[in-house]
């Protein structure tokens, strides 16, 4: 039966407990609340209300413990920079507890001190008995004329470990799963929205025979600006969770604050990819950047640019270009992608955003790359301004751009720095624009138009939009709330819209990284950062078909060649498309063979990818063993997988599904797949399966179900791929 419920348990019951001091609240009351198999323990008590429990009550696996407040509240005197914490565990002179419709609401008010006294906090929170889930909302009331809330830390929660390999999810890249964190000093945060900090939603769970865990996901549907941290502390066996959150005008006396969308609690009995199906459900109704949809993917996004397979990326003049781009793709046969960086006389990363005039014949050699079956797609910044934007000179930048520059609260722009030097030796400092403003709203779209419309090439790369988080800008002129809030991406979603609405047709736009708050503004997403041990295609199991993703760095040192067969497997089974290779690496003898078969097996597939989703990867049974490489991210960079990589996409209107696996290692590997039909939506007692091995037709046959299991040899450095019907 499924319940959803709010008891009070002990105590004076829900009537409100009055203290005259910090602390003295009146004898504390318990309650519990059940939704569906989800419950959760208060009590309140000492001018607070603490979280004693969370528990999965069919298996009665605890799986969050008494330790962290519900909230912090960090907040500011305006008038001398005094800074306090409050928390939702005491300090409080008035806290309350009772029903509301459908659910519970908590409030603490009436804190003794001065002008704090005029703060209320509200906590509501909805039980969703069907989908065992708690959805609150948290809502911060500010009378203070002194007090600002800076910041809002809520959910926290002291996850408990209910296994010894515990696994957690978390939003970097893809997505990554760490197992047995309770145990070891493990710690994560992520700034949302970023290629770092991907996506709002992270899980603890236990895997085998009796799964079980907990979701948590922030479902905001506008991506305001947020941090996300996980904290292990290996003595009590518990890791903790908590969602920072920068308030809108954090440095205005009297600001109040409320969490954008819902902060969901859900049981979760399964792994990463039930957590991000729970996701995706939510995203594809709620979330303003999901893009249209039809039976062929996105219409928005052309032909060309769902079905490519492969990416080089090399840089300079046409003449240093041409000759090795043309014959990766004399090689491979097929059409490629060419992200094409230094193509402007300015050097990279210095005199920014001054990219024109262009070098020597790049329209020219765009034209002829074009002809010959390569979509060109030129790189530039679409954050950044060089503070000294005229060699070693301010040229423009005070003039001109420093206005529409993120400031700090001292007035100072917000600068960063990447390596790159000034023609006087001195690091370039480079100012982050503020999307809100006219100015850079304005300057990027004359780029980006002056690049497809008169040196005629097919995409423009946009950096850094999706992989840096915001910068929490505090310029009263830009018209925004200062600070945090939801501001930064709808800045950037108004400056997309000029440019798509503009752009000529069968034009495309990229973006570094995969923060996922501006999937419907970009045609692909270079997930070339996609590098961590304990990767899942989280993302991929979201947004595949809505953004096409491309691009891994491929590197040198000793394990090069193995490195780069595990990318490239991966991305197939990611649904990736391949490469974004340097053309010379691509066609070493060594390295060409594998990356034909990988290519090939998703061109002839390619549909799968746009048109389609991901469906769970199948699981190999037997002696399947791991392969490590280093794969040079960040120095030295040891990375271990399966050596043979599973992915499962289906095309859910037709009933199909293709299963891949990439024999990433030098030796055959025998091992059973083990399928759930049922969940790929294929009941019957026999399918059709018509197999391929490294992209060439191998059998086209009718199988009795129990078939699919019986053991398979995948031979060394091979791609096979099935594809199964009723």
């Amino acid at each position: 039966m499924i319940v959803a419920g709010f008891w009070f348990v002990s105590g004076l019951g829900a009537a409100a407990a009055d203290g005259s001091k910090p602390g003295t609240a009146a004898s504390a009351e318990i309650y519990r609340f059940a939704a569906g198999d989800l419950e959760a323990v208060f009590r309140t008590a000492a001018g607070g209300i603490q979280l004693e429990s969370i528990e999965d009550a069919r298996t009665r696996t605890a799986l969050a413990v008494k330790g962290a407040p519900l909230f912090s509240l960090h907040m500011r005197r305006v008038s001398n920079g005094e800074e306090r914490m409050l928390t939702a565990s005491d300090g409080w002179g008035k806290t309350s507890a009772g029903s509301s419709r459908g659910g519970f609401v908590f409030e603490w008010a009436a804190f003794p001190e001065g002008e704090l006294a005029g703060l209320t906090v509200r906590a509501t929170a909805r039980l969703d008995a069907p989908e065992s889930a708690i959805r609150w909302a948290l809502d911060v009331e500010n009378r203070s004329a002194d007090w600002s809330v800076r910041r809002c830390v809520f959910p926290q929660l002291d996850l408990a470990e209910t296994s010894e390999d515990g696994a957690l999810l978390f939003p970097r890249g893809p997505g990554e799963v760490q197992r047995g964190a309770w145990r070891r000093e493990f710690h994560y945060r992520g700034n949302y929205p970023s290629g770092w900090c991907s996506m709002q939603f992270l899980a603890a769970y236990r895997e085998g025979a009796s799964p079980t865990g907990l979701y948590v996901g922030l479902h905001d549907p506008w991506g305001s600006t947020k941090h996300l941290d996980f904290l292990s502390t290996p003595k009590s066996r518990t890791v903790r969770l908590s969602v920072d959150v920068p308030a809108a005008d954090m440095n205005q006396a009297g600001n109040d604050f409320r969490s954008s969308g819902e902060v969901v609690w859900r049981l979760l009995r399964g792994d990463w990819y039930d957590a991000a199906r729970i996701y995706r459900s939510w995203a594809r109704k709620e979330a303003r950047w999901w893009p249209s949809l039809g039976p062929e993917g996105r219409a928005d996004t052309p032909l060309w640019m769902r079905e490519l397979s492969a990416w080089v990326m090399t840089g300079g003049a046409p003449e240093e270009c041409l000759p090795a781009v043309k014959a990766f793709r004399a090689a491979l046969g097929l059409p490629v992608g060419f992200h094409w960086y230094r193509w402007h006389q300015i050097p990279f990363d210095n005199d920014y955003p001054h990219y024109f005039p262009t070098k020597t014949g790049f329209a020219q050699g765009v034209g002829e790359l074009q002809r010959a079956g390569v979509c060109v797609m030129p790189y530039i910044n679409g954050r950044l301004w060089d503070s000294k934007d005229g060699g070693a000179e301010d040229l423009e930048f005070s003039r001109v751009a420093l206005g529409a520059a993120t400031k700090k609260e001292d007035g100072q722009p917000f600068l960063e720095q990447y390596g790159s030097k000034e023609t006087n030796g001195e690091p370039v400092s480079l100012a982050v624009m503020c999307p809100a403003t006219k100015l850079w709203k304005d300057r990027v779209r004359d780029i980006v138009l002056r690049l497809q419309r008169d040196e005629g090439t097919l995409g423009v790369y946009i950096d850094q939009i999706a992989a840096a988080a915001p910068a929490l800008c505090m310029d009263k002129d830009h018209g925004h709330p200062l600070g945090g809030g939801r501001w930064w991406t709808q800045g950037y979603w108004d400056l997309l819209d000029a440019i798509r609405v503009a752009m000529p047709p069968g034009r495309v736009l990229t973006s570094e990284c995969n923060a996922e708050s501006f999937v419907r503004w970009f045609d692909g997403y270079l997930t070339w950062h996609w590098q961590y041990p304990g990767q899942v295609p989280a993302f991929p199991a979201i947004y595949g078909g809505a953004v096409q993703m491309f691009g891994r760095a491929y590197r040198g040192g000793p394990t090069q060649d193995l490195a780069m067969r595990m990318k490239a497997g991966q991305q197939l089974v990611f649904g990736e498309q391949i490469g974004w290779f340097d053309p010379k690496q691509a066609v070493e003898p060594q390295n060409l063979e594998f990356l034909r078969k990988v290519i090939q097996v998703r061109w002839n597939h390619r549909r799968y990818f746009y048109a389609g989703e991901m469906s769970r990867p199948p699981r190999l049974s037997g002696d399947v063993p791991q392969v490590r490489a280093d794969w040079q991210w960040s120095g030295e960079w040891p990375v271990t997988t399966d050596a043979v990589l599973t992915g499962a996409w289906r095309l859910p209107a037709e009933n199909r599904v293709l299963l891949l696996f990439a024999n990433v290692s030098d030796s055959a590997v025998k091992a059973r797949c083990v399928l759930d039909l049922e969940e790929y939506g294929l009941t019957q007692s026999q399918v059709r399966r018509v197999s391929s091995l490294d992209g060439v037709k191998s059998s086209d046959e009718l199988f009795a179900v129990e078939r699919l299991a019986e053991p398979i040899e995948f031979a060394a450095k091979s791609v096979a791929a099935w594809e199964l019907t009723p």
